[in-house]
């Protein structure tokens, strides 16, 4: 079965799909073919895939010690 080829309009709609890998197995290889032939949309993926990475890192950061009661008196003290 051929796929039929995506546009960057429909490569656009359906990055996130494709970076969270919720895509089926057509639109998936149709994603992979564009991206292979298209230097803007793989720069735009390869953009977001980094924000994502970053993002993920940043939630995994602790606050520091002491933060809470910090933020609560000044809180207290509005």
């Amino acid at each position: 079965m051929t796929n039929k080829p995506i546009d960057c309009e429909k490569a656009l709609n359906i990055l996130y799909d494709y970076l969270d890998r919720e895509l089926g197995v057509h639109d998936h290889e149709a994603m992979e073919h564009h991206l292979s032939v298209c230097k803007s949309c793989f720069s735009r993926v390869e953009f977001e895939q980094r924000l994502k990475d970053k993002m993920k890192s940043l939630r995994e950061e602790r606050p520091a010690t002491g933060s809470s009661e910090r933020i609560k008196q000044l809180l207290k003290d509005l």
